[in-house]
């Protein structure tokens, strides 16, 4: 019997998309948020933006690399720190949606601030809540709601970055004790420097081969005052930005955790870290959307008022052209995320991929939008004055967190190459075994001849968006085919062709952003009509005409591309250390 999934049972939008499927069930109608839960994110964002302007002065927070500790307990009380965990135990047990609604606002209102809320909500107590016991819960998330405790997400060390299997922290089982005796070095901690509470990752020692078995999550948590015999916080990193988050290490020297603070069971340490960044991207993409707003409107306001040559700069064409580009690309990602956040609160179980165009599209886009905002404030947005330098610094490591973009690139390719290779695999299988193969053989050429001579069809999409929405379709087709070929062609050696993963991760962002704008605008011409909805369309077709521009250079350059010059010209750097085309040598 076939083992591949068929396109209704395929709980992913993208792993679906790679097979050439469209799952328009998935995506289709767009997400719509229920009153009372716009209510009660509205009055919760009045009561934070209220708290954060009597209490967070973020030039000073900036200028003294420091986040006041009262302003800390201060969203303890507020409850800004409970958000996603559950009313059971003390939390307002948010949506999904409802908690990327309120990162979108406490973002730019202060980044630092959105750092001690996230790294405590999006990762460090995530473990908690997706993989911790009822008794685990009971004890620990009442104080992690109202802030008496702050957690953190300790994975990351000095020679694990990326490469989370490669973990150096050891966890050596005490029986007489009934603990485990931690060593090693976590950095980079995000609220290192006041956490109680620990999601620490760490290695069994042992003989298995695969060593990403080895890695096990425990709670470390503190007494009271902070301290932990064993548990010392190195000294507070100077950083580029987030001046005012706290980012230090963490020195395990024979710390003794007690068993029962094993989060999700020996060997499945690897998957509790894989999923709890999966759920934390999402957020991150969030944040994104509301930085890119604020600098949308402080752009608009400058253009409007600013004059040359007797003329509104925002009536330059030039200077149009960048709204334009800034507003779609921020259209793009709200409905990327609230797409996606729309899956999570549907209980979706697979949205890993979707995440990671959220994370990947969304911080990039914000560099994008800060920058454009900056150029378009002219020399004021050079000065100190102006919110824009701080903007770039603090927006600058989110393509970095919770995975890099190069790092989540990689991940989407070679996923989608992983639903492609089970396929070949079973039909490779059905060769070597001829009791199987009639049905396999059969079923494969049948999916390969329907893909090849029609294209994945969106059917729900608003009748003046059907060019657009069989651009959609053609192009997830030949992203299927192209996965196919390549896989054939490379073998297992596939693993290993990031020129084509980038390219590969490239068409998914914007075949998955694509969708989530006509998904979008199709419900809003539903609710309002097309004439009502004209701005909105025009938005959204800028969208999504420049992302098949994208999605076709990046098609073509599959089979077309100088990928062997790139080799040639990074060997030449890394031999000479540097540019090895100097002139005047």
């Amino acid at each position: 019997m076939s083992t591949v999934k068929t396109p209704t049972e395929v709980t992913s939008f993208l792993k679906a998309l790679a097979q050439g499927h469209v799952e328009e069930a998935l995506v289709f109608p767009f997400p719509e948020v229920p009153a009372d839960v716009k209510e009660t994110v509205a009055a919760f964002t009045d009561a934070y933006k209220d708290f954060d302007a009597a209490n967070i002065d973020s030039e000073k927070i900036d200028a003294d690399h420091f986040f006041p500790r009262e302003a800390i307990k201060g969203l303890g009380e507020l409850g800004a720190m409970g958000m996603t965990i559950p009313e059971e135990y003390g939390g307002s047990g948010f949506t999904a949606s409802a908690y990327c609604k309120m990162m979108e606002t406490i973002g730019p209102l202060d980044a630092s601030a959105a750092i001690v809320i996230g790294a405590h909500q999006s990762i460090g107590i995530k473990p908690l809540l997706l993989f911790g016991s009822e008794e685990q819960k009971k004890r620990w998330l009442p104080q992690l709601a109202t802030g008496e405790m702050v957690g953190a997400f300790a994975l990351t060390e000095p020679e694990a970055g990326s490469d989370a299997a490669s973990l150096k922290t050891t966890a050596v089982y005490d029986p007489a004790t009934d603990e485990y005796v931690l060593n090693g070095t976590k950095q980079w901690i995000s609220n290192g420097g006041f956490a109680k509470f620990f999601t620490v990752f760490a290695r069994i020692p042992s003989d298995v081969a695969e060593k990403h078995k080895e890695i096990v999550c425990f709670a470390v948590v503190t007494n009271p005052d902070g301290t932990l015999p064993g548990l010392t916080r190195g000294p507070e990193e100077k950083k580029l930005g987030l001046c005012g988050s706290s980012t230090c290490q963490i020195i395990l020297e024979s710390c003794r955790v007690p068993s029962a603070n094993l989060i999700g069971g020996k060997g499945n340490g690897f998957k509790v870290a894989v999923e709890t960044l999966n759920t934390g991207r999402t957020s991150l993409g969030a944040g994104a959307v509301g930085g890119s707003k604020v600098m949308l409107k402080l752009a608009a306001e400058h253009a409007t008022q600013r004059k040359q040559f007797a003329t509104r700069i925002a009536d330059f064409e030039i200077i149009r052209n960048k709204f334009a580009k800034m507003t779609a690309n921020t259209y793009a990602l709200e409905s990327m995320v609230y797409l996606t956040t729309g899956l999570i609160d549907r209980y979706i179980p697979d949205y890993s991929l979707e995440g990671a165009c959220c994370k990947v599209f969304g911080t990039e886009i914000l560099w994008d939008n800060i920058n454009e905002a900056l150029q378009i404030a002219g020399g004021n947005g050079f000065m100190n004055e102006y919110p824009y330098g701080r903007g770039l610094r603090d927006s600058r490591i989110n393509m970095i967190f919770e995975g890099t973009n190069e790092i989540l690139r990689l991940f989407l390719a070679l996923s989608a190459i992983k639903e492609v290779g089970a396929e070949l695999k079973e039909v490779q299988g059905a060769l070597k075994d001829p009791l199987k193969a009639t049905g396999i053989l059969t079923d494969y050429a049948t999916r390969r001849i329907t893909g090849l001579l029609t294209n994945a069809k969106m059917e729900k999409v608003a009748p003046s968006f059907a060019p657009e929405a069989d651009a959609v379709g053609r192009y997830a087709t030949a992203l299927s085919n192209a996965l196919q070929i390549i896989v054939w062609r490379h073998g297992k050696k596939v693993v290993e062709r990031q020129y084509q993963h980038q390219r590969i991760a490239n068409v998914m962002i914007d075949l998955y952003a694509s969708t989530a704008v006509l998904s979008r605008v199709t419900a809003s011409i539903g609710k309002k009509g097309e004439e009502a909805t004209a701005a909105e369309a025009s938005v959204a077709r800028w969208f999504l005409n420049e992302a098949r521009h994208r999605i076709v250079a990046n098609m073509k350059a599959l089979e077309k591309n100088r990928d062997r010059d790139a080799t040639a010209v990074s060997d030449a750097v890394y031999e000479a250390l540097g540019y090895p085309f100097e002139l005047w040598s």
